[in-house]
This record gives C-alpha cells, sequence and structure tokens, in this order.
C-alpha cells in the first residue's frame, strides 16, 4: 500500500472542532476515527499538551471507551493537514486528553538533528 502524505498544520492553522485521529485498534490497518478539538493552547509552558482532544467517534467508544494505552503518537488530521498527535489520557475521562502540534514535534526533530550532526 502507498502510504499518503499530506501537509503539516503550523500550529496558529489549528482550531477548534472536528478533526480525526488515525489509530489502529483492530488488527493492523489504521482507520480515521472522528473527535474534537476542544481546545488550542499556544502557552509553550506545557510542550505536549498544547491541545485538548475529546473522541466522538461512536464506534471508537464502544470499542475503547476513549484513548487507551497504545493511542500515544497517533496522528491527528484536521482540514487534510496533520496538526498533532496525541500524547496524554485525561485519568478521569478517558474520553479526553492531550495532544502535541506537530509544528512541535517537527522543530523537536530538527534540533535533534543538528546536535547529532554537530557532535559528528
Amino acid at each position: 500500500d502507498a502510504i499518503e502524505t499530506v501537509p503539516v498544520a503550523m500550529k496558529q492553522q489549528v482550531r477548534s472542532g472536528k478533526a480525526q485521529v488515525l489509530t489502529t485498534i483492530d488488527g493492523t490497518t489504521p482507520k480515521l476515527y472522528d473527535i474534537e478539538i476542544d481546545q488550542v493552547r499556544y502557552n509553550d509552558s506545557s510542550p505536549t499538551r498544547n491541545m485538548v482532544i475529546i473522541i466522538t467517534d461512536a464506534e471508537l467508544l464502544e470499542k475503547t471507551g476513549g484513548i487507551v494505552q497504545g493511542m500515544s503518537g497517533s496522528p491527528i488530521l484536521q482540514d487534510g493537514k496533520l496538526v498533532g498527535a496525541v500524547t496524554h489520557v485525561f485519568v478521569n475521562d478517558p474520553t479526553k486528553g492531550f495532544a502535541i502540534f506537530a509544528e512541535n514535534m517537527l522543530k523537536t526533530a530538527e534540533s535533534m538533528e543538528s546536535e547529532q550532526n554537530a557532535a559528528a
């Protein structure tokens, strides 16, 4: 299967509202499930908690109850762009969790790459 590439959204393009998470709950084939981006946080004090997400997909809720172990890192798509990835679940409400901006993940990857190149 060909892997489809999607553009990365800058954090200013991420908005509250409908989105989808790409995750695998049965077998090995990832599938898109509906979520809601409840909050977008531009404050960098918590760099892995940039968004609050809510699972709204009936099938995903029925099968998992929300965000479960192994879903961390699942990509979040909005308006055809990669906006982020799942990072944490709310302990008291598994239908909600945190996500990181894709832009922040790219910045971390780029800074690690430049550190490795400097060390080489």
